[in-house]
């Protein structure tokens, strides 16, 4: 079964507080698990990448509704397409804070993420693969890549 998937980055504005990062979540967790829409929202830096899975109609409908809030800017959708399967599945919305994660274990998540990537077929799953390119990035500082 084919899954349509999107991932795209932002900017956080500056002041943004851990409890609207909270708010977010929540309101995200709740919405996608009554829409079947799985994914997973990384934040480091002042940066947001998020991978979203589920109904290409739905998660396109959610992407516009997230691209009218107010609490980041400089939205850009780094990769859509569709992926031989759904990755997140268990995860309504997965969330990493990266600023929470200690120091020895954001090397394990820079670690995983170099896995992902190469253990990812960029026929069937390129924008998965887009995803964990952007997450590495993000981790490592270095520069962020778009499909366009």
């Amino acid at each position: 079964m084919k899954v349509y998937q999107l991932t795209y980055r932002s900017k956080a504005l500056p002041d943004i507080t851990p409890k609207q990062v909270q708010d977010i979540i929540a309101i995200a967790t709740a919405f996608n698990s009554s829409n079947e829409i799985s994914g997973c929202l990384i934040f480091d830096n002042g940066y947001f990448v998020q991978i979203l899975e589920g109904d290409e109609e739905k998660v396109t409908q959610l992407y516009l509704k997230i691209k009218l809030d107010k609490r980041h800017s400089h939205l850009e959708v780094l990769s859509k397409g569709w992926s031989s399967k759904r990755v997140f599945d268990d995860w309504g919305m997965g969330y990493l804070e990266m600023e929470e994660v200690k120091i020895g274990e954001k090397e394990v998540l820079v670690r995983d993420a170099i896995n992902e990537l190469t253990n990812i077929s960029v026929k069937n799953d390129f924008t998965l693969k887009v995803f964990w390119y952007n997450v590495h990035a993000l981790l490592t500082e270095t520069k962020f890549y778009k499909s366009n």
